[in-house]
């Protein structure tokens, strides 16, 4: 048995870079006939609904197909509108794209799918430049590949902070490279187990007899382990490779759709007890060569009707049956473990797309507002002002839903996340705001905020989605999946966030204001808007002690210590330092309206460096991931605030000379 896994410890090195076993087969997509069951809405829905083990959870096969393509192609769906093979089809989804990327590879390679940002990366690879973020087909990056391997391993010593941006885009590109290469050549096994017709010559005869018809990969499966164990030599390090033996690891792994264990495309579940680990394609082949006790007859059968999924692609009829047996024995096999429960409730979670829903009900409700400025006191201008509460109210009811939904699916309080985090924020700084504008005597400014605030909140969530590239319903760490903790602390410190922003943002207008002249100096608007900032750093204040008190219980709970000088920690601390130094300078007439204002300007780029700068840092408990290019936005968002302190050291200094004059 030892010398099985070592045969695959080999192969799997002897593989290279795992390209296609079919790649020399390839017909030119020109001539390639596709399959308009793959487009079937039956079959879509289907496929999207499949369960399948993905990083660590239970999530439907649409969830996959969305992440995989928003990370290649930047987003969730494909425009093919004017390519003649798919006739008047002016967009794939991105369950239509992996279908065509299984069952068409040769068309789905010729589509333009990877998004540079950087044509300097394609550039050093010997890649023709085309415009910035424009897309590359695969068969476009293929002839540079080994360059483009090239590359990487010389980007691979570099540490990733040091990376130039063009190095950073051809990491990037290598990366998604490679990932798509597994996912071409997903059905490789059924369609060329040992590559193309060349290799599949070199077989030995003992496996597949000469003339004979290349028979179903599970069936001479186990005479390849009794062949290779009787010929130690095929995996022996030093002895040359095997052509046919090459092709078959390549195709093991294309099988398995990745090379990183958490990102194979698990999709058999264990029956009811039998083993407790779901399988992928490759898993079931690799476990044909050793005894099968990792592997359960149902999976073996869900494995055969997969298998046949590929061989029926052309008859319509035959192909939905099998697909929907599939989908039968794989959702009723996760039910019978307690999973899969929410599946259906996710794909409809991302097809209703509430977060870039609500985005624009927020634009819609900034609009409303701004064209009531055109007749303040007339019946247009409270029509408007009604609308924009219509619209806010929309908006936020689309991302409390949203929120809520992502609570069910996932089983656990609504923020674990820095993408979550955003959602969150956004969601309390506009109902606060709202609330605000209601309790308000003076009309308007709350609202104002509450609609820069949805707006601003859902244009970086999206923006902040695609950056990542990667599923927003994650898998939390064992230490994390404390509900109680989730539930309190992790909510309370974010409403405290949210307090502090929003405080920020009211201040911003007030500044702007000044400048256009709608808040005179001392008027009551000016008052308004330092009486309702005034109660948003209060809450602030309250939040965020309450918050950090209990962030320091659920770590000396779970790692034995209160407080460990995390720049996570230290950016809490700060926040309620500073909502304490503006309390306190307020009440000792320290402040005024203008000090006021510009100490809430410095609160929110705290909240901003606490909220996501000490992310960037990449040390501590609360290190939560390197975002690539976040260092620039956040050095500009600074940089616009320090503009609103200069202000505000202009304004002072114009009102005291204007008080000596007097």
């Amino acid at each position: 048995m030892k010398s099985i896994f070592v045969f695959f410890a080999v192969a799997l090195v002897l593989g290279g870079t795992g390209i296609s076993a079919a790649e020399s087969e390839s017909k030119p997509a020109d001539q390639v006939k596709l399959p308009e069951v793959i487009f079937d809405e039956e079959v879509v829905e289907l496929f999207s609904t499949l369960p399948v083990l993905d990083q660590g959870r239970i999530k439907p096969l649409d969830t996959v197909a969305r992440f995989r393509l928003l990370s290649y192609h930047g987003k969730q769906s494909m425009k093919v509108e004017g390519n003649p093979i798919f006739g008047d089809r002016k967009k794939l989804t991105a369950m239509e794209w992996m279908l065509l990327t299984w069952f068409r590879p040769e068309v789905a390679k010729e589509l333009p799918l990877f998004v540079v940002d950087n044509s300097e990366a394609v550039v050093e690879i010997g890649v023709p430049a085309k415009g910035p973020r424009d897309r590359y087909s695969y068969n476009e990056v293929f002839p540079a590949i080994n360059a483009l391997m090239q590359k990487m391993q010389e980007v691979g010593t570099i540490e990733a902070k040091q990376r130039t941006p063009s190095q950073r885009y051809v990491a990037k590109l290598g990366v998604d490279f490679f990932d798509y290469t597994m996912m071409v050549g997903h059905f490789d096994f059924a369609r060329a187990p040992f590559g193309d017709a060349e290799v599949a010559k070199t077989v030995p005869v003992e496996l597949v007899p000469t003339g004979s018809k290349m028979p179903r990969i599970l069936e001479f499966t186990p005479k390849m382990q009794e062949y290779i164990r009787a010929r130690p030599e095929l995996v022996d390090e030093t002895a040359a490779p095997q052509p046919w033996l090459q092709q078959f690891s390549k195709t093991l792994m294309t099988a398995e759709m990745s090379r990183n264990p958490e990102q194979t495309l698990r999709i058999f579940p264990p029956s009811s007890g039998e083993v407790e680990v779901w399988q992928s394609p490759g898993g079931v082949i690799k476990a044909s060569f050793q005894d099968g006790s990792v592997v359960g007859a149902p999976q073996v059968t869900e494995f055969k009707l997969w298998e046949d999924l590929y061989y029926l692609v052309d008859d319509a009829a035959a192909f939905k049956a099998k697909l929907k047996e599939l989908h039968q024995g794989v959702t009723q096999a996760a039910a019978a473990r307690g999973e899969g429960t929410w599946v259906n409730t996710e794909v409809s979670y991302h097809q209703r797309d509430y977060m870039t829903n609500s985005l624009v009900f927020f634009i819609l409700g900034l609009l409303s507002l701004a064209l009531s400025w055109a007749a303040p006191t007339g019946g247009w201008g409270r029509w408007c002002v009604r609308l924009c509460w219509l619209w806010m109210l929309i908006g936020s009811a689309l991302v409390t839903t949203g929120i809520v939904i992502r609570c069910l699916i996932m089983q656990r309080p609504p923020v674990a996340t820095l993408y979550e985090t955003i959602l969150f924020i956004t969601a309390t700084g506009v109902i606060a705001a709202l609330i605000a504008e209601a309790m308000s005597r003076r009309k308007g400014i709350a609202l104002l905020t509450a609609a820069l605030c949805g707006t601003v909140g859902m244009f970086l969530s999206i923006r902040y989605m695609n950056m990542e590239g990667t599923d927003t319903l994650q898998q939390l760490q064992a230490v994390l999946l404390t509900n109680f903790w989730l539930a309190t602390h992790v909510p309370i410190i974010n409403l405290g966030y949210s307090a502090g922003m929003v405080s920020a943002i009211l201040s911003m207008i007030y500044f702007v204001g000044r400048l256009v002249g709608y808040v005179k100096r001392s008027s009551e608007t000016g008052k308004d808007l330092t009486r309702i900032a005034y109660g948003f750093v209060m809450a602030g204040l309250f939040l965020s002690l309450v918050g950090t008190i209990l962030g320091g219980i659920w770590a000396n709970y779970s790692w034995g210590r209160f407080w460990g000088w995390d720049p996570k920690e230290n950016g809490a601390l700060l926040i309620v330092l500073m909502n304490l130094i503006i309390l306190h300078a307020r009440m000792g007439g320290y402040i005024r309206e203008i000090g006021f204002h510009a100490c809430s300007i410095l609160l929110g780029m705290i909240v901003i460096f606490s909220w996501f700068g000490t992310n960037q840092l990449g040390v501590g408990l609360h290190a939560y991931g390197f975002t690539d290019g976040i260092w620039f936005w956040l050095s500009m968002f600074w940089a616009s605030q320090l503009v609103f302190l200069a202000i505000a050291l202009v304004l002072k200094l114009m009102e005291r000379a204007s008080s000596k004059k007097a």
